[in-house]
């Protein structure tokens, strides 16, 4: 069983208000003529989803969305995924979208696509409406989330803001930016006191976590030699200070999408994160633009890791059923 844990859809009414055209292979831009992300047909219509998945041999796919505005676009969202799950149950589940920030309003309508329309976690941006995600103010959404016992998958934000150093007449924003936003926002959920307060919390990071398992290493040795001064004397989680933060680290999930990634990024990945928390994911169509025979390659180059059966098929399916409690 195959399951695409990141797998982007709009509504017809967003895509075509974030600029999208029929027909077309158009880039939305920032103001500041930044490209966010690429807007085809593929970003709303469900037949071309289950055309490549065909292809691809991907058996389900777990639609999110991306940020909005309102609570009544994220209305808009949740409404339409759950259509989709109905109308194809066996091939699409899907994770709420939401404004964490939005009181009460959003909060019940998180409850809602929850509760009612039986979504299976929800999605946020790596930095959460200007915040980022150890922010305090974020706590009562994550007390909510707990409630309802559902993941969180963390995504990296479309619209960066505070990257100045990747403004260049090139594509740093999407290909370096994106990057180092998850990577700093697993640090922040590990190290800044998410994780120690909230035990039941679960938590999916999208791309490896920035390509985390790189720099963990260095992360480790900070830690262990500075100590309380590595939080300028105000330690956001307990002693003994490196145990626990790789104790939370353990607790992290992270989704194995991010421009087609290689095998070489998985063997990196495995290096400090167990098979049994990574979730296979391919980020289209923002990714393998209508291209199903490229995660078709995707998945056989997982399938010839040097691991152990059960490993593969955990990371290629098995554990994002048993972690979303997906209906098979």
């Amino acid at each position: 069983m195959i399951v695409d844990l990141e797998h982007h859809l709009e509504p017809r009414a967003v895509w075509e208000k974030r600029g999208g055209k029929p027909g077309q292979l158009v880039v939305q831009h920032a103001p500041d003529g930044t490209p966010l992300r690429p807007l085809d047909d593929a970003t709303h219509d469900i037949a071309i989803h289950l055309k490549n998945m065909d292809i691809g041999g991907i058996d389900m796919a777990v639609l999110s969305g991306t940020e909005v505005d309102s609570v009544e676009e994220a209305r808009l969202f949740n409404d339409h995924f759950a259509k989709i799950v109905r109308e194809h149950p066996a091939r699409f589940d899907a994770l709420a979208t939401t404004l964490p920030l939005g009181g009460k309003p959003a909060l019940d309508e998180l409850e809602r696509a929850v509760r009612v329309l039986g979504l299976k976690g929800v999605l946020i941006n790596a930095v959460v409406q200007g915040e980022p995600v150890d922010s305090r103010r974020l706590w009562p959404f994550y007390e909510k989330v707990c409630e309802l016992n559902v993941p969180v998958f963390v995504h990296p934000s479309i619209k960066l803001k505070g990257f100045d150093a990747c403004a260049a007449p090139y594509d740093l924003v999407r290909t370096i930016g994106r990057e180092f936003d998850m990577a700093l926002a697993t640090i922040r959920l590990c190290a800044g006191g998410v994780l120690a307060e909230f035990s039941d919390l679960k938590v999916i990071v999208a791309h490896f976590g920035g390509g985390f398992s790189s720099i963990k290493e260095r992360m480790d040795r900070y830690i262990g030699f500075l100590g309380e001064k590595f939080w300028q004397g105000k330690p956001l989680i307990d002693v003994p200070y490196l145990d626990n933060f790789n104790k939370y680290f353990d607790r992290l999930y992270f989704n194995m999408a991010g421009r087609e990634a290689g095998i070489q990024t998985i063997r990196c990945a495995l290096t400090n994160i167990s098979p049994a928390r990574l979730l296979f994911a391919t980020d289209y169509p923002s990714n393998f633009i209508d291209d199903g025979k490229g995660m078709r390659a995707y998945v056989e180059k997982i399938r010839q890791l040097d691991l152990d059966r059960s490993s593969i098929d955990g990371m290629l399916g098995g554990n994002a059923i048993d972690l979303l409690g997906l209906n098979l």
